[in-house]
């Protein structure tokens, strides 16, 4: 009886095949949405939140700012599918592009069966403002210098990863606020057309995001700039309270690239402005979102694994995704980190029939030591095919931020490390003045932690961009683009206290010798 299933489940592989090599691709629609909505949602009303969700129909949205609370807003908004480390949901599945670097900026979308696009989502630095300071009289040098200076280096790895995708032709999505203005949107012919438009600029993010061929989807369904402005900032914090100096301007969009072509884009915002297309009474965010509807030719998907979560309570239940093109009899084992798929299993799910049938299996992690840990995918004769990381948390595990030592010279550099943070993409690491109660604005320099349960990094020049003064300070780990502190450390600034002359340089050391 298993040799004649087995022979089935050949003969219809084969047949799967042979169909599968003489179908074409078909093409799809797909509606992608990019939303701020505002320290959590939480400004106005988290409930109408969803609610701009829900009237844009999308099928994928990158949200910033979330605070938290993404899964909260997927399960109010009516979607199945999170990436917390990218502040992605969606209604289709999502897959890391590999285990064995966290720090890839875009995600892996499942659309149809055996087909995938790759969407990536973007929240940049907001200040210095660029529009701010054209409005306030800064020449275009020293506006260019800030933009170069400021968000072209935070948008760069996304476009160096994202030009690698569509070089293996995989249609590509990049949403985001990117608080910078289109160069496409400042130009000879928009000059005047509002006060901060004093000449044209070619702004170097939207320019560098052109260049590596992706195409800005509301100027594609909207050429006109000055009949279609589209601009999302700001419809007010909240509507309809804007200060009498504020810019308006276009910073919130959708990119696309590859076998993509725009059917429709759209503004989401605020009742009764005629430049909105979906209105929403109580508007509750201080950005309008854009939503983009897209035809796809999406690319053939290698094999994927991918848990429903990246980190959770030790026992707990997760479920494990797979993507297995050709529904054979592979496994699934759970190993520690790094570990040998033979010979480290903690966990395992394979056999004939085990998961050839099914998209996901539920484990659970009673019995788990907390740590790091990887879910492999195995062909049916035990190779692996994939892999993805996640973290077992103790029950009572809180964040922590720990530094080699407690005293630096002006100029040092500071290595820190963090255990059991949230894992999430915009966690970051500020410096404060010690005992400083002020979160939101007295930080003197921060770096982002990239998307890791534990981890460390080194706050150098490049972070620090002067030295810190001699003084007391503090480290402190901070949630997910927002103000919530979870961890700090202190540490303090001192000129260094030499305890013999053999510290001291060599010139200084033979004056001292000598008496002078």
């Amino acid at each position: 009886m298993k040799r004649q299933k087995r022979l089935f489940k050949i003969i219809l592989l084969l047949c799967c095949s042979v169909c599968l090599a003489v179908a074409p691709p078909e093409e799809i629609e797909l509606r992608v949405m990019t939303f701020n909505i505002w320290y959590g949602g939480e400004q106005v009303s988290f409930s109408q939140i969803a609610e701009v969700i829900r009237s844009a129909h999308p099928d994928l949205i990158g949200i910033q700012e979330p605070d938290g609370n993404l899964r909260l807003l997927a399960d109010a908004a009516g979607f199945s599918f999170v990436d917390e480390k990218r502040n992605i949901i969606s209604r289709y599945p999502l897959f890391d592009p590999d285990s064995a670097d966290h720090n890839y900026l875009h995600t892996r979308v499942l659309v149809r069966p055996g087909r995938i696009v790759a969407f990536a989502n973007a929240h940049l630095t907001s200040s210095p403002s660029g529009p701010d300071l054209a409005r306030d009289g800064k020449s275009l040098q020293e506006i260019i210098a800030t933009e170069n200076r400021v968000r072209l280096p935070e948008v760069e790895p996304y476009i160096n990863e994202l030009a690698g995708l569509l070089a293996r032709d995989v249609p590509v999505f990049f949403a985001g606020d990117f608080n910078t203005p289109s160069h496409l949107d400042w130009t000879t012919e928009t000059t005047g057309i509002r006060p901060q438009i004093r000449f044209p600029v070619k702004w170097p993010v939207t320019r560098a995001i052109a260049g590596a061929g992706l195409r800005d989807s509301y100027r594609e369904a909207h050429p006109d700039p000055v009949q279609k402005p589209g601009l999302t900032w700001t419809p007010g914090y909240p509507h309809p309270y804007v200060k009498s100096n504020e810019t308006h301007e276009r910073i919130d969009m959708i990119w696309s690239g590859g076998r993509t072509s725009v059917i429709e884009s759209k503004i989401v915002g605020e009742a009764k402005n005629p430049a909105v297309d979906i209105s929403i009474d109580n508007y509750p965010s201080d950005h309008r979102a854009v939503v983009s509807t897209f035809r796809v030719l999406p690319a053939p998907a290698p094999a994927m694994i991918a848990t429903d979560t990246h980190s959770f309570a030790a026992g707990s239940d997760f479920l494990v995704r797979f993507q297995t093109p050709d529904f054979a009899d592979w496994g699934v084992v759970i190993v520690p980190r790094g570990g040998n798929p033979d010979k480290d299993v903690v966990a395992a799910a394979n056999g004939p029939d085990v998961i050839s049938t099914r998209p996901s299996m539920k484990f659970g992690s009673t019995g788990i030591a907390p740590g790091a840990y990887d879910a492999i995918l195995l062909d049916s004769n035990s190779s692996e095919l994939a892999r993805t990381t996640f973290h077992i948390l103790a029950k009572d595990a809180v964040p922590e931020l720990h530094l080699e030592k407690s005293n630096f010279a002006p100029g040092e550099h500071i290595k820190v490390s963090w255990r059991n943070a949230p894992g999430m993409k915009n966690d970051w690491i500020g410096i404060y003045k010690a005992g400083d109660p002020d979160v939101y604005r007295s930080y003197i320099a921060f770096a982002y932690t990239g998307a890791t349960v534990e981890g460390s990094l080194t706050l150098d020049s490049k972070t620090l961009r002067q030295p810190l003064t001699p003084g007391d300070y503090e480290l402190r780990l901070m949630r997910e683009d927002s103000y919530v502190m979870l961890a700090r450390t202190r540490f303090s600034v001192r000129w260094k206290c030499f305890t013999s002359t053999d510290e001291l340089n060599p010139i200084a050391t033979r004056m001292i010798k000598k008496g002078a």
